[in-house]
Parts: C-alpha cells; sequence; structure tokens
C-alpha cells in the first residue's frame, strides 16, 4: 500500500486536502513576537513521537525539549515551567500514513532551539509564534564555542532594524568565527500562514526577514546578543 499524503489546512478547523496548499502567515515584528509569546526558552530537542488523535483522523507529534534556559515565562506559568517542555506539532507519520503541515516545523533531535511559544493549554497546528519566525536553531563555533541563533533556512542575523530581523545567506557552519555558506537552492523567501486560507496580497505580504546581501556578514549576533534584544522589548512590555 502506497503511502498517503495529505496537506492539512488549518481554518477554523482542520481541512484535509487532496491537493498541495500553500498556508499564510501574516507577517509580525520583532516586537510582537515577543509580546505574544508565553514563553521563550532555549531548549535541546530530545525526543519525538507521534500519535493519533480523534477518530484517527489526524495525526500529532510530541517534541520533547530539555529547558537550559528560560529567557521569559507569562505571569502564571512562573514556576511551572521547569525542566522539560513538550509542545504538540500537527502532522507527523504513522505506519504508512502520512499527514504533512504546512509551515508546521520540523526539529533535528539533539539540537537547541530558541524558541517563542504559545502555551496556554490550547491545541495548535503549530503552537509557535509566528510559525518559523518564532523558531531559531542555536549553532555553536566547535573552535571558540560562541553560538549563534539561526533564523528559518540556517540564516545568521546580522541586527535588528525596525522590528525586522536582518540576516545573511545561510550558513552550514562556523568555525573559529569564520562562517562556512551553504547552498543555497531556492530564491529567498518567507512563507505565511494565516488564521484562514486567504492570500496575502501587498503591505502585508513583505518578508519578515531582510537580506541585507548575497555576501557573508563582517559581524552576526550571538546569543547573548539576541537574548538581550529580547530582554530590552520584555521590559518594555511591563
Amino acid at each position: 500500500m502506497k503511502s498517503i499524503m495529505l496537506v492539512i489546512f488549518l481554518a477554523a478547523s482542520f481541512v484535509i486536502a487532496a491537493y498541495p496548499c500553500n498556508a499564510m502567515q501574516l507577517y509580525l515584528p520583532f516586537d510582537e513576537i515577543v509580546k505574544q509569546a508565553d514563553v521563550i526558552f532555549l531548549g535541546k530537542a530530545l525526543e519525538q513521537q507521534t500519535r493519533a488523535g480523534a477518530n484517527d483522523k489526524m495525526i500529532f507529534t510530541d517534541v520533547s525539549f530539555k529547558v537550559e534556559r528560560i529567557i521569559f515565562s507569562r505571569e502564571g506559568l512562573q514556576g511551572k515551567v521547569k525542566d522539560d517542555i513538550l509542545l504538540t506539532f500537527a502532522g507527523g507519520k504513522m505506519g504508512e500514513k502520512i499527514i504533512k503541515v504546512s509551515d508546521v516545523p520540523f526539529f533535528d533531535t539533539g539540537s537547541t532551539y530558541l524558541i517563542f511559544t504559545l502555551l496556554d493549554g490550547k491545541t495548535y497546528a503549530s503552537p509557535i509564534v509566528g510559525s518559523y519566525q518564532g523558531l531559531f536553531q542555536v549553532l555553536t563555533d566547535e573552535i571558540i564555542g560562541i553560538s549563534y541563533p539561526l533564523t528559518s533556512g540556517k540564516r545568521p542575523i546580522v541586527g535588528i532594524e525596525n522590528q525586522d530581523i536582518l540576516v545573511g545567506p545561510p550558513i552550514s557552519q562556523i568555525k573559529g568565527g569564520i562562517l562556512e555558506k551553504a547552498a543555497e537552492t531556492e530564491e529567498v523567501r518567507w512563507k505565511y500562514y494565516d488564521v484562514a486560507p486567504q492570500a496575502v496580497e501587498g503591505e502585508q505580504a513583505k518578508a519578515s526577514v531582510k537580506q541585507l546581501s548575497k555576501e557573508m556578514p563582517q559581524k552576526i549576533m550571538n546569543i547573548d546578543e539576541f537574548i538581550g534584544e529580547i530582554n530590552k522589548r520584555i521590559q518594555g512590555n511591563k
């Protein structure tokens, strides 16, 4: 029996489509990503388990993270968020059945991530704020030990300007402070995800990250500098 590939849209409820479709995520300014998050944390992806949803119509993937650092937790969650955080994502594979949800991220087991997440007890296609906009994989320079956050597509952060995250070309690794450029096979593009399956046009459909140039930047933000930018906005929201 051939594998079944289903692509899901998130509207008022999950709708299964028999054809490929693109979801849309409205651009979120960096300040808004920080503001919407219930918890912001650094954590290592440890275990991923798939399970069937109600009536076996949906598959969910539970991803367990070993918390390395809590950057922020909303009032009421303080003290409840401890050593491990479990996040649930729509989609996954069980046997020959595969359900793929557009713009729901995949995680590399053993890798560390900085995550802006909702943690309000509700079920989402992805609990990460703004889909990929609130997800950063952490890459560590094996020689000097400094860690750096990368956006979707493994792009290093050069800075934050007018609430846009400025990035460089995708990189494969950092050694001794030297960035090694990764092969880029697709046009630089940010995917959007809306609560309804509709096109986003005009001013709303701008990139949430801006690439400065195709050349490697001279300096990129390390994880402590990026967390410093997050903390500035947390303090501003009080």
